[in-house]
């Protein structure tokens, strides 16, 4: 029999493996993003559509996980939600249309949606709240190897065996994960007692969550913090590196590896520096600077020296990390029997922000002259600086927020 702290070790291992597929399945159309549209005939417009409906199907799932993981606990849902994950992957692989492509990935998000929410509250349940940053940022950093298979391994994979047979065995791989869900996991630690009067599934207790002051000032944060990140990792950095500054496969490919890199480096720093910084909001806003910042920088140059892109890409890849500052600035102001739903109404406006956002620059990019075939440098200036506008104003409307202190 392990004791606690052995036996959340390896709950820690196996979060990160599912965090792992989660990442994967996720940013795997970005390096595709070109072969997908050659091959589909797929305009930007819809492989805007096609980025972002993981990110909607993920983020509509979040709210109804929260409760359900309230309610049953997080080893349960996750073992069984993640089977939705497998089933897409599958359809992804043998696909023959656009529109199967597009199932695929509503499975793909559906069944991922469980993946970080459920690892977070088993978090908060398993350590102190002050721990919770670090913790987050591990499994973020870590199960981010996933993103880095799906940039030059994946190209690499792809050129030799073709895109359809990575997805076949990341089916394979994830029905492990589910496995190692139902027989690894246990949803607390023996000595924590719930407030079970607040495990009902009730509206009510949604609305609470909503009603809490800081709460609307951070939700346009929420829309924009990782979906400024997707929308250049995940979907439209490949095609702009193809397009603008004429890359190959296998370079794309390894440009948005160092960017993956970069953010896994980013979440383990992001998620240690409160003491530095005294507060996760400081840490939000230097972020949000630093990705503003950088996606000006990307809207405006035109013929760049490959080093000081690469350069660029890695920057931009660690200051989009700053998104589990504000992960860690929702769970301190909510007490453990609400995480659940606290943590995923917070991923809901995280996730679905991705999906606005890739949809919308994708039509920006089709109004102005994208195809299949690529796109002028002017769609892609003008869909990166109007990310960095949003984000600026959501910023802006953030500083209004406050951080609760709490003793733990």
């Amino acid at each position: 029999m392990f004791n606690n702290k052995n036996q959340f070790f390896y709950i820690m291992l196996v979060l990160c493996a599912g965090y792992t597929v989660s990442q994967f399945l996720r940013t795997s159309i970005g390096v595709l993003s070109p072969t997908l549209m050659t091959n589909f005939n797929i305009n930007p417009n819809n492989m805007g559509l096609l980025g972002g409906v993981f990110f909607l199907s993920f983020a509509l799932f979040q709210i109804p996980a929260g409760i359900l993981i309230d309610r049953y606990g997080p080893k349960k849902v996750m073992s069984l939600v993640i089977i939705f994950a497998v089933l897409g992957s599958v359809i992804f692989a043998s696909s023959n249309s656009f529109y199967s492509l597009l199932l695929g990935r509503v499975f793909m998000g559906l069944g991922c949606s469980i993946c970080l929410m459920g690892a977070l509250v088993l978090i908060t349940r398993w350590t102190s709240s002050d721990k919770f940053s670090k913790l987050a940022g591990i499994i973020l950093a870590v199960g981010g190897i996933g993103g880095l298979l799906a940039t030059t391994p994946l190209s690499y994979f792809s050129e030799i065996y073709g895109w359809r047979l990575s997805f076949w065995l990341a089916s394979i791989i994830t029905l492990l994960v589910m496995m190692l869900y139902h027989f690894t996991l246990n949803d607390k630690k023996e000595d924590l007692v719930l407030n079970e009067k607040n495990e009902s599934i009730s509206i009510k207790n949604l609305l609470f969550i909503l009603k809490e002051r800081n709460f609307k000032y951070m939700i346009p944060m929420s829309l924009l913090s990782y979906s400024s990140l997707v929308v250049i990792l995940g979907l439209w950095g490949a095609p702009y590196l193809k397009d603008v500054h004429g890359m190959d496969n296998i370079s794309r490919g390894t440009i948005l590896m160092l960017m993956a890199i970069s953010w896994n480096i980013g979440s383990f720093v992001f998620g240690s520096l409160r003491s530095l910084f005294g507060s996760y909001k400081s840490l939000v806003i230097f972020g949000s600077l630093g990705v503003i910042t950088l996606l000006c920088i990307l809207s405006i140059i035109t013929q760049i020296n490959s080093i000081y892109l690469y350069i660029l890409f890695c920057v931009l890849g660690f200051f989009g990390a700053f998104s589990i500052a504000l992960i860690s600035h929702y769970q301190t102001l909510f007490d453990k029997e609400y995480m659940g739903r606290a943590l995923s109404t917070a991923n809901f406006f995280n996730f679905a922000g991705v999906f606005f956002i890739q949809w919308l620059t994708g039509k920006i990019i089709y109004l102005m002259g994208g195809d299949s075939s690529g796109a002028p440098i002017e769609a892609y200036r003008v869909a990166f600086l109007f990310v960095a506008i949003l984000l600026l104003i959501s910023l802006i409307i953030y500083l209004f927020s406050n951080e609760k202190k709490k003793d733990f």
